[in-house]
């Protein structure tokens, strides 16, 4: 039997799944929301100039994904290692979490405006 197919019939540990997932969540919402525009307000200041490095297409590509990929990268890590280990049900959690953020990162402003609109 395939590695592929082992992982797929693997079962997974809720727990370990949800303590990943959420600790994922986080740190991405750390990393988009705070620690990038923070890193990049340090590293630009406030001026013209700064406004115009900020703009460039480069800086744009950073300041939105950077978060995604860090986190992304993270968990191939992670998964990597317990693939190489045979410890397949905390590497399918890591395959997981790593769609499900990545699927959430993409409609995270179609997200935002639902809970901001629905919010009392």
């Amino acid at each position: 039997m395939s590695r592929f197919s082992e992982i797929t019939k693997a079962k997974i540990s809720i727990w370990h799944f949800l303590i990943v997932f959420i600790a994922t969540f986080l740190s991405c919402s750390f990393l988009y929301l705070l620690a990038i525009p923070i890193i990049f307000w340090m590293v630009l200041g406030e001026s013209a100039e700064s406004d115009r490095i900020a703009s460039l297409p480069f800086n744009v590509f950073l300041g939105e994904w950077l978060a995604l990929i860090l986190v992304l990268f993270s968990c191939l890590a992670l998964f990597s290692i317990n693939w190489y280990k045979s410890n397949l049900q905390q590497a399918k959690s890591y395959v997981l979490t790593a769609v499900i953020i990545s699927f959430c990162y993409l409609l995270r402003h179609q997200i935002a405006d639902f809970i901001i609109e629905r919010w009392p």
